[in-house]
């Protein structure tokens, strides 16, 4: 019996890999997302703990520093915030590109198995007719008189 061959096939192992590229670049996108979540939350407890401070004794000299070290940290939190939107707006673009490409293996395996049964549909009919070839054969060499 022949062995079931799909012909997609490639296009299948193909389609896995960019699968796997976009996963891998989801992954990727996730993993700056979170970074700069974390800077970001670096800066918010370096101002935390600026404000905690203020009840201390001071020159102005130190005034003077820390306003400027308040003022570069605000600016860096929301230098940090754009980059979180433009992490996440990646992390969205990665994350279709992977669902597409999960669909198109998802609708080229199913595919696959609908061969793949088809397949085996047409075997079972083959067997189906040779055995009744061989019913009828035996049939015919087993009858009286011939």
């Amino acid at each position: 019996m022949k062995k079931f061959r799909y012909r997609l096939e490639r296009v299948l192992d193909f389609r896995e890999s960019e699968k796997k590229d976009r996963e891998r670049e989801l992954a990727e996108t996730n993993r700056l997302l979170r970074e700069h979540e974390e800077h970001r939350d670096a800066i918010m407890a370096a101002q935390e703990q600026l404000n905690q401070e203020e009840n201390e004794i001071k020159t102005m000299a130190e005034i003077q520093h820390e306003g400027r070290y308040q003022e570069a940290l605000q600016n860096a939190l929301i230098h940090q915030r754009l980059m979180i939107i433009e992490a996440a707006k990646a992390v969205e673009a990665a994350r279709d590109a992977y669902i597409e490409k999960s669909v198109e293996v998802e609708t080229l395996e199913e595919l696959k198995a609908r061969k793949r049964d088809e397949w085996k549909e047409e075997r079972r009919k083959e067997e189906k007719r040779d055995l009744d070839e061989l019913v009828v054969q035996r049939h015919r060499l087993t009858k009286p008189g011939k």
